[in-house]
């Protein structure tokens, strides 16, 4: 993994000295740029694959094809092969040199023949054309701003401010998203004059005027989906089996994050059968409200014996979150009230190991968490419902809204509750039911005045439906696609990047290889979601590897002890950070509505906690990375 910027158009290599300098913990083992007279190239490295020759910015034979790349490609030595074929000759082992090679014979389709994370830039010296792309999921972070003939890029917004080039005015529509949902979804940023390319996209042209083009979403299920568990179990075993032999090609150590759940514990089983060696493996747990170590460790034993790995179990204690909360929030790189567990389990790892391997990625491809079955909840008593436009379905329940279920006829009273599931599937579902923080109107009323402003903010995020568009016809089948372009794009992988770029190691998340992701995609949703039970075909598939202890306990999260923490050592810091004096100079918020939401929680309200921690992680990050820049 590396960190990648750049300024095409109007160039400056001091200001690209600036952007690389600001992410060098993205890449401390090289630093190097290309420059000419139209583009300055910037490139930081983390060595994982041909450590000795593997340098940036790449090229092809001549030099007017120029390529910085942040990732990996799995499949590369297949392409490599197919290019030498051709004629190419390549000059090191280095994953990312193929992209110069590839797009001279495919030009900007070259992303369909990549397996792999990925964000790069090309620029295209002889057609002056810049292109810049993103993996399918959007693993890898790529934003970029856009002034009157000049595109400036970078993997992380901090390495954008340090340009000196880019406004560091925060955006009132972002800002409004933060609110409701944790975290800035693409194609937002933070920042009023910063895009986030969404994943899946590619965006080209010439400096200053890119397009962007989207060339891949989670496919929807169609009428020959595999409804056989003997089919749908085999397909997930053997896509599963690939996709971890591909990902643990490196130069570097090597481990596996190892919480005791499914995922994670489905990747030790089947990594721990690919490695000649005994594979490291990494717990975190944490001190709790009565001082005891709250944990999943129990259950991370067992697979760790089952499979004689190198476990190392981390304990986070209140004193070290609170010491490290300054640089917690600069490596968030945008503000996430949901990111820092992946701080902690990534700092763990990097005492090790330079590359991880996680489970992310496989409740959203197979409906595992438990806010999926109530959703799903009675959509076959409600299915008459399914061939009436989805407004129509809000307008019945509203117009019921207020009667009982007592005052009402059972089987009518079973058919609300079931639309009522259906309902929140519908043109408006942008996030699953609790991760939205603040509704609308407590949203409005927190605002100050010039944040507000008579805007009408989004209801949903634009590009969620350009992507998932509604299918009530099929609701599970389109709820686990809205999970893998919502909760899992734009907060949780955004987050391990983040986190995990904060202490120079590489992640790599198996569950989303583009193979497993549509072979996922080709089982029916009844096969993910069955019986009640989530991730039934996954679960499933692993029998033979992992115990039904592990499989098939209850589905825990990893939650930090915010509130009690909040109301312990925290206090100061919260109370100095959204102060009235701080909150006045920053001028995002009302001050007499936030300095009354602090204070309703220090008096005893435990149902804000999630607002006020919300706010302060805002506010800590703005003055972390905005004012320190």
């Amino acid at each position: 993994m590396c960190g990648i910027c750049g300024i095409v158009g109007q160039p400056d290599l001091n200001a690209v000295r600036r952007m690389t300098a600001a992410m060098v913990h993205r890449g401390p083992d090289d630093e190097s740029y290309f420059h000419d007279e139209r583009a300055v190239l910037g490139f930081r490295r983390l060595a994982i694959i041909d450590v000795a020759g593997g340098k940036q910015p790449l090229s092809n034979e001549d030099g007017s094809i120029q390529v910085v790349f942040n990732g990996e490609i799995y499949n590369h030595r297949d392409v490599r092969t197919r290019l030498e074929e051709k004629g190419h000759r390549l000059r090191s082992g280095s994953d990312g040199e193929i992209l110069a090679h590839l797009y001279e014979e495919e030009g900007e389709d070259l992303v369909e023949s990549l397996s792999g994370i990925f964000a790069f830039a090309l620029w295209d010296r002889a057609r002056e054309r810049l292109m810049l792309a993103r993996d399918p999921h959007g693993v890898k972070p790529l934003y970029y701003a856009e002034q009157s003939g000049r595109t400036v890029f970078s993997s992380e917004i901090k390495a954008l401010v340090a340009s000196g080039i880019v406004s560091k005015e925060i955006d009132a529509e972002a800002l409004a998203q933060y609110l409701g949902y944790q975290a800035v979804p693409p194609p937002h940023s933070i920042l009023k004059d910063v895009r986030a390319l969404p994943p899946g996209r590619v965006a080209i042209g010439p400096p200053g005027a890119l397009k962007e083009r989207r060339y891949w979403m989670p496919r929807p299920e169609d009428a020959g989906a595999i409804e056989s568990p003997e089919e749908a179990c085999q397909l997930v075993r053997d896509t599963l089996e690939h996709s971890v032999k591909q990902q643990l090609m490196t130069e570097r150590p090597l481990g596996v994050f190892l919480s005791g759940g499914v995922d994670s514990s489905a990747i030790v089983a089947v990594a721990a059968q690919q490695v000649s060696h005994r594979l490291k493996t990494f717990s975190v747990g944490f001190v709790g409200p009565d001082e005891t170590v709250l944990s999943e460790w129990p259950w991370a034993k067992i697979v760790s014996e089952r499979y004689n790995t190198d476990h190392q179990q981390f304990v986070l204690t209140e004193d070290m979150f609170r010491e490290a909360l300054p640089h917690t929030l600069r490596a968030m790189d945008q503000p996430t009230s949901d990111g820092i567990n992946s701080y902690w389990v990534s700092y763990a790892a990097a005492q090790h190991v330079t590359v991880a391997l996680s489970g992310t990625g496989g409740d959203e491809l197979f409906l595992g968490y438990s806010r999926n079955a109530l959703m799903l909840d009675g959509h076959d008593l409600a299915r008459p419902l399914q061939a009436l436009p989805s407004g129509y379905v809000r307008t019945l329940l509203r117009l019921m809204r207020g009667v009982s279920d007592d005052e009402l006829w059972e089987p009518l009273a079973r058919w609300r509750r079931a639309a009522g599931s259906l309902a929140l599937l519908d043109a408006t579902y942008t996030s699953p039911r609790g991760i939205g923080i603040f509704d609308d109107d407590t949203r409005d009323a927190l605002l100050a005045p010039l944040m507000r402003g008579g805007r009408q903010f989004a209801g949903g995020i634009d590009y969620l439906r350009q992507d998932v568009p509604p299918d009530i016809g099929r609701p599970g089948d389109w709820l686990a696609r809205l999970e893998q372009r919502g909760y899992l794009s734009f907060v949780l992988l955004r987050d391990i990047d983040a986190m995990s770029m904060a202490h120079s190691l590489e992640v790599r998340v198996p569950l989303l290889d583009r193979a497993l992701s549509e072979a996922a995609s080709r089982i029916s949703w009844r096969l993910k979601l069955r019986d009640g039970e989530g991730k039934w075909v996954f679960k499933h598939a692993l029998r033979d590897l992992l115990p039904d202890e592990v499989l098939f306990r209850p589905k825990m999260g990893f939650g930090l002890p915010y509130q009690v923490w909040m109301r312990r050592s925290l206090e100061p810091i919260l109370r100095d950070t959204l102060s009235a004096d701080r909150l006045r100079r920053r001028g995002l918020f009302d001050v007499a509505a936030a300095t009354d939401l602090v204070d309703r929680f220090y008096r005893g309200d435990d149902t804000i906690w999630r607002r006020v921690w919300t706010l302060f992680v805002l506010e800590g990050w703005a003055s972390e990375v905005l004012d320190a820049a």
